[in-house]
């Protein structure tokens, strides 16, 4: 997805990346747009494993942020992402997700940090990926 945006004040393009650091007019909505963009643009170079990792650190952020709705998008981002061919190891992480979940609706983030801290640490060892901070 290498759409350009067009800047409201000027005749050049921007990209997604672009955007947000200019600020993409200004406006709260069209930055959220942008960064949606941008965050999109990010995912479709990642392999299948870089991002169920992204994905566990998103869970994280929203979680240290305390943003309910972000933790649960990239929670149910997860559960969406569980190939259930494989019922015995699938419905494993769907129960830890789940409780994740339920742990987030109660406000109890550092349970849920806990759990997908621990599974983040775990994948990125398995594939041999860079661990987030």
């Amino acid at each position: 997805m290498n759409q350009a945006y067009s800047s409201p004040n000027a005749s050049q393009n921007f990209t997604p990346a672009a955007a947000i650091e200019a600020g993409f007019g200004g406006t709260p909505v069209r930055r959220k747009l942008a960064r949606d963009a941008y965050r999109r643009e990010e995912f479709m170079h990642l392999s299948p494993e870089q991002i169920v990792h992204k994905l566990m650190s998103l869970g994280i952020q929203g979680c240290r942020k305390q943003d309910k709705s972000q933790a649960v998008r990239a929670v149910n981002a997860l559960i969406l992402a569980l190939d259930f061919k494989y019922a015995d190891v699938s419905m494993g992480f769907f129960r830890l997700y789940d409780y994740c979940k339920m742990c987030i609706y109660k406000g109890d983030f550092l349970k849920a940090i806990h759990i997908l801290d621990g599974l983040r640490a775990t994948w990125a060892e398995a594939f041999h990926l860079k661990e987030a901070a």
